[in-house]
């Protein structure tokens, strides 16, 4: 039986009307190491989302907008973006549910940012206007498949059983990042300037965060299709 990952979805209004939509590269990447992904419509329903856990195996939260800083606690700066509210308040309790029956978890690029929010960390609101000496880690890419910069991975962490490296290029496009770690979890990459590139939980069987994207990477470069089978393989258990 293959795991079912059940996958968080962006919500963009055309013509007034709303459409659930992911960038495919994600539910490709998933397939190719051996599940089944399902995408997971936005929801305040806590009975159905409650439902959603007792048919998939795993979750896997990911990319998009910024994450509302009332959540963690502050008032947005003028850098902030575009909220998806009702998206924010989903997947907060999306968290908080899986994490509670411990099934494994996957968050890319927001989706990392938003398991440390929803463990109780906070986020960097925009890396250039609150980190100084900050490098450039949303460049206007031709293709976002290629490296642009360069991560320390920490030993004794999931990445580094992945990578088998304590240095990999990864590539990059986002303007927000973990700045307080949520209890529980632990920085497993960081970038030449200090910024967090992945997080994963102390307590919890898997619960794997990452700032980059591997999901548009690993057809190029096949080795970072394994974060995916690890997480595949942890939810098949």
């Amino acid at each position: 039986m293959k795991a079912i990952i059940g996958v968080t979805v962006h919500k963009d209004v055309t013509d007034g009307v709303g459409y659930l939509k992911i960038n495919q590269c994600n539910l490709k990447a998933l397939i190719e190491a051996g599940s089944i992904p399902l995408m997971l419509p936005v929801t305040a329903d806590d009975e159905l989302i409650d439902e959603y856990l007792k048919v998939v195996d795993g979750i896997y939260f990911s990319g998009g907008g910024d994450v509302n800083p009332l959540i963690y606690g502050e008032d947005p700066i003028k850098e902030i973006k575009d909220i998806d509210y009702e998206r924010d308040e989903f997947e907060i309790k999306l968290f908080k549910k899986a994490a509670a029956l411990n099934i494994p978890m996957l968050g890319i690029c927001r989706g990392e940012q938003v398991m440390n929010v929803a463990a109780g960390g906070s986020l960097y609101q925009d890396i250039y206007a609150q980190i100084p000496g900050v490098n450039g880690h949303s460049p206007k890419f031709t293709s976002g498949g290629y490296p642009h910069h360069k991560v320390k991975i920490m030993e004794n962490s999931i990445l580094h059983s992945v990578f088998k490296a304590n240095e990999i290029n990864i590539n990059s496009y986002h303007h927000q990042a973990v700045k307080n770690i949520a209890k529980g979890f632990k920085v497993t990459a960081l970038s030449e300037d200090g910024v967090i590139e992945a997080i994963e939980s102390e307590e919890l069987t898997f619960a794997v965060g990452i700032q980059w994207h591997p999901e548009v990477m690993y057809e190029r470069f096949p080795e970072f299709l394994r974060i995916f089978e690890v997480f595949v393989k942890a939810a098949s258990k």
